[in-house]
Formats: structure tokens, sequence, C-alpha cells
């Protein structure tokens, strides 16, 4: 993995400054308005989450350059929700745990407190260690889909397992290497604040150029060969 290039692929393209902030743009706009039943902030989240998938998916593809332009909405805000459902079914064993314990738990901190603290500490280390699983699957999941352009392929779990079990090392330091992503994101907020709104989706597209990475990476592809197809429809949109 070249981590260098996730890290500068930004720069290197000539609209960079603009298309950065369309993204700080839409992240302020969706926090200022999020009193509005969250749905502004939800919209924004979902825009900068579908854009992070073309990012992948760009990475996937061989495609230049890599920072997509910020055309269809529409299909980014789609892609976002997309996202959110992979991560939810990801989640799906921590929050049938923690629903089916908290009850327990509550009732046995009253009747037998020790009882109550041992299930309490069980749930906290099973959540920790699925968190752990969850943060080397999801990358995985994510390139599945934005590969295939199909939401089902980020539910082959069999593959999914498969890929990262092959190439844990890989997706380590592409775990390692997000939560760096992540760091750098929010340094903004040592700049009155402000400066959180370019850094924090700065680190989301280095994640996302991480995850393309991973996933060729894990697939044995030096370089994606692109389609002479997908060039084409890449010129004429």
């Amino acid at each position: 993995m070249d981590i260098g290039k996730a890290f500068g692929f930004v720069f290197e393209d000539e609209d960079w400054i603009v298309k950065l902030l369309i993204a700080a743009a839409i992240l302020a706009v969706g926090i200022l308005f999020s009193w509005l039943l969250l749905i502004p902030l939800i919209v924004a989240v979902a825009l900068l989450g579908g854009y992070g998938v073309e990012i992948t998916r760009r990475v996937i593809r061989g495609l230049a350059p890599a920072l997509p332009e910020w055309d269809d909405w529409g299909a980014l805000i789609v892609d976002g929700f997309k996202v959110w459902v992979i991560g939810i079914v990801y989640a799906l064993p921590v929050i049938i745990v923690s629903v089916c314990l908290s009850i327990p738990v509550g009732i046995l901190s009253e009747d037998a407190p020790e009882l109550g603290s041992l299930l309490s500490i069980l749930m906290g280390c099973f959540n920790f260690l699925w968190a752990i699983v969850l943060s080397l699957l999801m990358p995985a999941a994510i390139a599945f889909f934005a590969a295939e352009d199909d939401l089902g392929a980020a539910f082959r779990f069999g593959d999914v397992f498969a890929l990262v079990r092959d190439n844990l090392t890989t997706y380590l330091v592409t775990f390692v290497m997000s939560w760096v992503a992540s760091f750098v994101g929010g340094l903004g907020s040592l700049v009155c604040g402000v400066g959180w709104f370019f850094t924090a989706p700065y680190g989301a597209f280095v994640t996302s150029h991480l995850y393309g990475q991973a996933y060729l990476e894990a697939k044995g592809q030096a370089a994606a060969a692109v389609d002479a197809g997908e060039v084409l429809d890449e010129v004429f949109d």
C-alpha cells in the first residue's frame, strides 16, 4: 500500500481547493441547520459518505483523478445511505447483545450487583472486541460494494471475511492508517473549531483512498486495469 499516496492524492487534483471547500460547506450547513429534525445533518453525512464511496470506487478502477466531481448529488446520497445500511448490518451482533443483556443487567444490578457488574463487563468486552472486528471488516465490505456497484456484494459475508482473513496485515495497516487519518481530521478543531470543517472531510477522503488500495492489494492487483468502456463513460459524462 502507498500510504503517502493516500494522504497526498487530494492535492494532486488541480481543483482540490474547490472540491474540499464544497465538502466543508456541506458539513457546515448540515451542522448549522441540524435543528431541523436532523435532516440537513443526515443528508450532509450521506453526501460525504457517498463521495467517499466514489473515491474508493475510482481507486479500485484506476480512474483519474481519484477525487471525484461534485456533480451527481442524488447518487452520492444514495451511496451514503447504503454505507449506513452496511454499517448497521455489520453492527447487528453488538446491537443484539446489548439489547438482550441490558434488561438482565438492569435487574441484576439491584438484586445481585456482583453478577450484574460481571455481565456488564462481559458485554463491554464483547462490544470492544466486535468494534475491532468491525474496523477490519467494514473497509472490505464497503470496497466490495464500491467495486461491484451492488449493495448485496457487501453482504457476501464469506467473501468479506475471507478477504480480511487472508490479508490481515493489509487490513491492520488500513485500520491503523484510518485512525491516523481520523486524528488528522480532528486537528482542525484546534483552529477555533472552524478548521475542522476542512480537515474532517480530508481525513475521510484519505480513509476512502485507503479502502480502495487495501482492496486492490488484497485482490493481488498492483494496479486496476481500466475497461475502455468505463474510460469513455468518464470522458462523456
